[in-house]
């Protein structure tokens, strides 16, 4: 994907979903390909948030944040566009 000319997105490059979230200090509980963990888009005291470990895909059960990989998960967490949070993964490949 080259957006602008200005570089290229490198999915592969982006960091697996259980590194991304340990690099965060989210610890996902459970087994199997959906874990839990507290969410950091609301004051959290339970589990609420549910995230694919093979995917990234995530789904608050509580306030309703989700998306489909860490990329969008590091979007809606620190409120940065596309290509700075795809550069800030990694997974930018290119020109600033």
């Amino acid at each position: 994907m080259t957006l602008r000319g200005s570089g290229s997105f490198q999915r592969d490059r982006l960091p697996s979903t259980p590194a991304y979230f340990g690099s965060i200090g989210l610890n996902l509980r459970g087994r199997g390909p959906w874990r839990s963990g507290l969410c950091p888009f609301h004051n959290d005291s339970t589990p609420s948030l549910r995230v694919n470990v093979g995917s990234g895909a995530f789904r608050c059960m509580a306030c309703g944040a989700h998306g489909g990989d860490v990329l969008e998960f590091h979007r809606q967490r620190t409120g940065k566009g596309f290509v700075e949070a795809a550069r800030e993964l990694g997974a930018w490949v290119g020109s600033r």
